[in-house]
């Protein structure tokens, strides 16, 4: 089992986006990274920022180059397989300290050096959403006023979304390891431990069976803060009879996984045990519309019609599915807008969340498309959970 990308698909990324710039007549692509979306920079270079944010830029010819704040060239240097670094004051960590004995560059003088000195007309660019301000306007400047900013997230986007076969099998061991870690966390959590302790006992799980790190903060939160499609772990005490939500997310070899089980201590009452397990049909059924070719807009149009026909409509949030891959939460998102045909080798995360007046809960399992339907990478614990 290998461990991590080998380096040779990191070039083949490159080349591939290099065809594209051609075809397009693109001078260049320039994408970026933070420390909470690291994908892109990850997914070119293998470099992981940490408090600085960071860069790739790749010219339609020669070799690309890694952008990174003034402190982490060490970092890089052992980490990037882009050998090309350049050290820029833009992405430098918030604090914005001045650095004045550390030389470094601008993108004047980046653009210069890609282009063998011609200088860069038309600049494709991709994370336009978590671009900052600082980067922006360097790249404005660099680029004077003849220069041309075309959005082109759609580059990087539609190549993360279809999968290698080495990207599936660290998505593959991801979701092993949260699985294992699941296991573990519901042996040891007890009643009376906050949500806090309980991650505790989570996180040395999911590092002792092999995680690179958590893919996301992971949730163990109870009661009405359930009803939060988003939400981090308290210092509440965890209670018998309530909603208890687990989404366990382990990395591995750069990539995501997320494993969701509602879960409660006792038994549950009534009406909820028949709300968490009509969840569980439709986060089940969902499996069933995937296959290459199907359009996604079409599953979701099922999905929501699922809520409808069972009399749950009022509980739906969103669904029913959204891609998956170096984040656990990336494009493309599987709703009633999205007009695209899966593919083979897409990756998603099935994600069938329900919320009422009182409490919500989460079933979460990856998987990928096939021709013919599609391949699950967790299934564990896909029962009603009374501890």
């Amino acid at each position: 089992m290998i461990r991590e990308i080998p380096e040779a698909e990191f070039h083949q990324r490159i080349e591939r986006i290099q065809k594209m710039l051609v075809e397009k007549d693109y001078d260049a692509y320039l994408v970026h990274s933070n420390e909470a979306d690291h994908a892109s920079v990850r997914y070119l270079s293998d470099h992981w920022p940490i408090f600085e944010t960071a860069g790739v830029i790749i010219p339609k010819e020669g070799d690309p180059i890694l952008l990174i704040g003034p402190e982490a060239e060490p970092f890089a240097i052992q980490r990037s397989k882009i050998k090309k670094i350049r050290k820029l004051l833009a992405y430098r960590e918030s604090a914005e300290p001045d650095y004045p004995d550390i030389q470094v560059s601008n993108f004047k003088e980046v653009f210069d050096e890609i282009s063998g000195g011609k200088g860069i007309k038309r600049l494709a660019l991709g994370d336009y959403a978590i671009l900052p301000m600082p980067v922006y306007e360097g790249i404005k400047e660099a680029l004077g006023s003849k220069g041309e900013i075309i959005r082109a997230e759609w580059i990087i986007s539609d190549m993360r979304a279809v999968k290698s076969e080495n990207e599936i099998a660290m998505m593959k061991e991801a979701h092993r390891i949260s699985e294992l870690a699941l296991e573990d966390l519901l042996k040891e959590m007890k009643v009376g431990m906050t949500e806090k302790e309980a991650m505790g006992i989570l996180y040395h799980a999911m590092y002792k069976h092999g995680a690179e790190c958590e893919a996301f903060p992971n949730y163990i939160f109870g009661g009405r803060q359930t009803q939060n499609a988003i939400a981090r772990a308290t210092y509440k005490k965890l209670e018998p009879g309530q909603m208890i939500q687990l989404c366990v997310g382990a990395r591995f070899g750069g990539y995501a996984s997320s494993v969701g089980r509602p879960v409660i201590f006792g038994k549950m009452p009534q009406e909820m045990k028949k709300q968490v397990q009509f969840g569980l049909d439709a986060h089940l059924i969902t499996y069933e519309w995937i296959k290459e070719g199907v359009i996604a807009k079409d599953i979701a149009e099922k999905y929501y019609q699922y809520f409808e026909k069972h009399g749950y409509s009022q509980y739906y949030l969103y669904g029913p599915c959204h891609g998956a891959g170096i984040i656990e939460v990336e494009k493309p998102w599987l709703e009633k807008t999205s007009n695209y045909p899966l593919k083979e080798n897409m990756t998603f995360m099935a994600d069938t969340f329900f919320t009422t007046p009182d409490y919500g809960f989460r079933w979460e399992d990856g998987f990928r498309v096939t021709k013919d339907g599609c391949e699950v990478f967790s299934s564990a614990r896909s029962e009603i959970i009374e501890l």
